[in-house]
């Protein structure tokens, strides 16, 4: 019969080089029993029990007491040593870190060796086993063969299935040993370092603090030194590494390499630069089009919407190219490589692309003070007013603009979105008779909480020169000749067409054909007709037409040319003679996705429809 060991002193030692060790317990007492639940562990290498992960570190005195309370509660007589000044740099603790990674690398391929033999092994006495079958002899069943065929074809399954395991079990051994050889490296990889410096710089300001407190406080901050020396001794482990490996020739980028309009090289794309901050750079970026080659301020500026951007650190950028010859690639439908944007870099910095920046000279764009640059619209909680307060460019109340309220029309009440079409026509309508409108930016905000958009005066019309006003003037009545009509769009006909930059203010048409000719005399009233706007998407397959709103032809042609109209799967079109409500087209949820369209174009829709006198009386004939 074993005797139970005799209960004796048991010795808890701490100390910052070897950590927290458990002396005194023999096998068999129960002391391990007692205390792994406290996170103490053995080991060939450590004379006694240790505490995971307790190395170079404070002493965990919650665990520690813990585990000695319940051994005491055992009958065991325990004593606590705890000694927080001895310790070692960590420039040992590291290398000897690295070095306990390169044995386990080497044991670890050892294992997976070993898998690998014993699957090969166990694979071939398969092979050879089953060569009694490879003519396809079946098993004779009542001949004397039948046992011995049975048992080698479980005897094949057998070591089949071993073979696999050991597979599997060679590749988890050789997982970890290729992780265990990447430890060094990853460690000191000098842009891991760089953002692991950052951090350490942060918790050693906030230990300088909490010290700062404790001192003033009339505390003992002893831990909180003993902290402080132990970040300031790894920042300088840390920064050495990076110093090194500028010395091997690595680029560690700052904000002083980069200027805004320059491209970055980041994850395999280029991405130009809209701002450089002191420790991120603003990138273009619009998420529908990535991945791709080059992003460009053009591509994160979608139609109707504002500039996207994205901060990234300077420790993910692997490439700068300049602005200027990015743009030359681009022209030509080329995409620089990293090298080749390597001596473009060299030969143009970003100090002498700002140099050449401050050698222009500066033309100051002032703006009259006297005009509002942003609109306010605040919707009342009853919906039934709303308020509309001019700003200036800081955001601040117009002094020559007093706020103004506006009403729904009778029967209606405001919406407390400005996505919604009532609140917002009506802001565009009185902005409109004091000779403004929206910019292309959007709303920022909710209107019930005070939403604003920025807002521009509307250019007035060019006069005639004065010299045809004399020439009218002095040329005889019956001689005058009448004034050439203007050019209008040929898409609404309205008078916002441009002719020299071929596009229209009103329905945004800008053809690349020749103008078509503007309507007859008689045939202005057709454009004011009735037609109806349905939507039509990809793959439908539904037995009536979906209605969204009723309007005039012109201001259909408007709705349905307008690019923000149509997308990949969807689009708009009308009709002037639909068919009958209920068997040819219904009226379907209009959910407000065009609200901004319509309000741009100055458009209030109806959900009604009265058909042409002339589209009747032609269903009639």
């Amino acid at each position: 019969m074993t005797e139970t060991p005799a209960k004796g002193a048991i010795t808890i030692t701490h100390t910052r080089a070897e950590g927290t060790i458990l002396t005194g317990s023999q096998k068999g007492d129960g002391v391990f029993d007692i205390v792994r639940r406290h996170n103490f562990w053995f080991s060939r290498n450590v004379d006694g029990l240790f505490l995971k992960h307790s190395r170079d570190k404070e002493a965990q005195t919650w665990r520690i007491n813990a585990a000695a309370e319940a051994l005491r509660a055992a009958g065991h007589e325990v004593t606590i040593e705890t000694d927080e000044n001895t310790r070692r740099s960590f420039a040992e603790a590291e290398a000897d870190r690295e070095e306990r990674a390169a044995e386990r690398a080497e044991r670890f391929s050892d294992r997976a060796d070993r898998a690998i033999a014993s699957a090969d092994a166990k694979r071939a006495t398969a092979d050879q086993l089953s060569k009694r079958f490879e003519m396809g002899q079946p098993i004779l069943i009542g001949h004397h063969s039948e046992g011995r065929a049975r048992r080698d074809a479980a005897r094949i399954d057998a070591n089949m299935r071993a073979s696999f395991k050991d597979r599997d079990r060679a590749g988890h051994w050789s997982n970890r040993a290729q992780a265990a050889e990447s430890y060094a490296q990853h460690r000191n990889d000098p842009y891991r370092t760089l953002r692991r410096l950052e951090k350490l710089r942060a918790d050693l300001r906030a230990q300088q603090r909490h010290l700062a407190a404790e001192t003033a406080a009339g505390r003992d901050g002893a831990r909180h030194a003993r902290l402080i020396e132990d970040i300031t001794d790894e920042i300088t482990h840390w920064e050495g590494i990076v110093e090194k490996a500028k010395a091997e020739g690595v680029k560690v980028w700052t904000p002083d390499d980069f200027t805004p309009g320059d491209f970055v090289r980041m994850r395999g794309s280029w991405y130009e630069v809209i701002r450089v901050n002191p420790k991120t750079l603003s990138i273009a970026w619009n998420l529908r089009l990535e991945p791709k080659p080059v992003m460009t301020r053009e591509d994160a500026t979608p139609p109707g919407y504002r500039l996207g951007t994205f901060t990234i650190d300077y420790t993910n950028v692997r490439a700068r190219c300049p602005g200027e010859v990015m743009r030359a690639y681009l022209a030509d439908g080329k995409v620089p490589g990293t090298k080749t944007a390597h001596e473009a870099s060299e030969k143009l910095p970003a100090s002498a692309v700002r140099a050449a920046e401050a050698a222009k000279p500066k033309t100051k764009k002032r703006s009259d003070p006297k005009i509002p640059k942003r609109v306010r619209v605040e919707c009342a909680q009853d919906r039934t007013t709303a308020t509309l307060t001019f700003l200036t460019g800081r955001s601040q109340p117009h002094k020559d603009f007093a706020p103004v309220t506006l009403t729904p029309p009778e029967g209606e009440k405001f919406s407390e979105v400005m996505w919604a079409n009532t609140l917002r026509t009506a802001a565009v309508e009185y902005l409109a008779g004091r000779g403004f409108r929206l910019r292309e930016s959007g709303w920022s905000g909710e209107s019930i909480q005070g939403a604003s958009r920025a807002i521009e005066e509307i250019p007035a019309t060019e006069p005639e020169t004065a010299e045809v006003e004399k020439r009218d003037e002095r040329a005889p009545a019956a001689e005058a000749q009448p004034a050439p009509a203007a050019e209008t769009c040929p898409m609404c006909h309205s008078g916002q067409w441009n002719p020299q930059a071929r596009a229209c203010g009103h329905c945004h048409h800008n053809p690349t054909a020749a103008p078509a000719p503007a309507p007859a005399a008689g045939e202005q009233d057709w454009q004011e007709d009735m037609a109806v706007v349905f939507i039509v998407s990809r793959n439908t397959r539904r037995a009536r037409k979906r209605a969204l709103w009723a309007m005039t032809r012109r201001e259909a042609q408007a709705v349905c040319g307008d690019s923000r109209t149509s997308g990949r799967s969807y689009m708009l079109t009308w009709s002037d003679r639909p068919g009958e409500e209920g068997t040819d087209w219904e009226w379907v949820p209009d959910n407000g996705s065009l609200d901004a369209v319509l309000a741009d174009l100055g458009i209030t829709p109806r959900r009604e429809w009265t058909a042409a006198p002339d589209a009747v009386a032609t269903a009639t004939a």
